[in-house]
């Protein structure tokens, strides 16, 4: 049992990374790039599909990695 809670928790550190890591990285794009051209709702709704499919191949990949499925 043991080893199934530590596989969790670096399992969610391991997503919180990827998912944080590419909001942050999108976000360096959306701020200088799109914001001053669309404003800034516009240009979060661009990248809000980027967004949500980077979270599930994260999660898909954090699953199969981890052993967790």
């Amino acid at each position: 049992m043991n080893t199934l809670r530590s596989r969790i928790i670096k399992a969610g550190f391991a997503y919180f990374s990827l998912a944080f890591g590419a909001g942050f990285v999108m976000g360096a794009i959306r701020v200088p790039f799109l914001v001053p051209r669309l404003g800034e709702r516009l240009a979060e709704l661009i990248e809000m599909p980027f967004m949500f499919i980077v979270i599930v191949l994260a999660a898909r990949f954090i699953t199969k990695r981890f052993g967790l499925v």
